[in-house]
């Protein structure tokens, strides 16, 4: 996606919003139940028209979703088409599911030796990213980066689960057993990592994308009104899980500490 995109986006959606907007204006303004009906079938159709049929079929899933579980969130949300997306590689996501371990282990306080013992077994100083870096080589790390480190699991989970390790990613309300995670890692070498990995399709990915970003819209909204988040959402999981997918479906084209989770 070349650099205009993001903006091109966003103009074309505040554009679709104006006419929204003067819609919902002109039916509130009616006073007539009947008429109010006709205006959101409008504004339904005319927000339908701006999306390619992918989106549409994604956002009828993810709202299903969200009204089954009570999730409040809004139906104008949408992420990219599969035609302007362009999922990681198999290659990569393995390599960022080994660095993750390793500092989630690390923030454990495995010992030197056991960590670097991880390290030579699967040759990935070269894949940290530099926050990551950084944690890798101090011996003396904060609390906070110990805790952005050890929260990172739950972005491992969903890697895990983006080439076939995990089958379904459950409601996120509870943390991942990550003791089953990681042994799912350090009992295959790199290589058969590689042979076992089966990099999910680009429209499941993004189904997983589009309803963590509605459900991460809810807890933000939640947060903001300084209220706890709804049906049991766990916000730092909420959190992980949209960071990750995010960083899969090369969002704005960000390197993994860079990714961001706008709602």
């Amino acid at each position: 996606m070349n650099n205009l995109q993001p903006k091109l986006n966003f103009y074309m959606k505040n554009s679709i919003y104006i006419v929204l907007l003067l819609i919902y204006l002109s039916a509130c303004s009616s006073g007539s139940n009947s008429n109010l009906d006709e205006r959101k079938k409008k504004i339904n159709a005319i927000e339908n028209a701006a999306l390619t049929d992918d989106q549409i079929e994604r956002k009828k899933k993810s709202m299903e979703y969200c009204k089954l579980h009570d999730i409040p969130t809004l139906e104008q949300l949408t992420t990219a088409p599969e035609k302007d997306v362009e999922i990681r590689s198999k290659e990569e996501v393995i390599n960022r599911i080994l660095a993750i371990c390793y500092i989630g282990l690390k923030s454990e306080g495995l010992e030197e030796n056991h960590l670097a013992d991880f390290e030579a077994k699967y040759g990935i100083r070269e894949h940290f990213s530099p926050s990551e870096l950084a944690y890798v080589d101090t011996t003396n790390p904060t609390q906070q980066q110990t805790i952005n480190a050890n929260w990172r699991y739950e972005s491992m989970h969903v890697l895990l689960w983006s080439v076939g390790f995990i089958d379904s990613l459950k409601y996120p309300s509870e943390l991942c057993n990550v003791a089953d995670d990681v042994k799912l890692v350090f009992t295959r070498s790199r290589e058969e990592l590689m042979n076992d990995a089966k990099l999910r399709s680009k429209s499941e990915i993004l189904d997983a994308a589009d309803l963590i970003y509605r459900i991460d819209w809810s807890v933000t909204d939640a947060r903001i009104k300084n209220k706890q988040a709804p049906s049991n959402l766990d916000g730092s999981v909420v959190y992980e899980r949209h960071y990750a997918l995010n960083w899969i479906i090369n969002y704005m084209n960000q390197d993994w500490d860079d990714v961001s989770t706008d709602t």
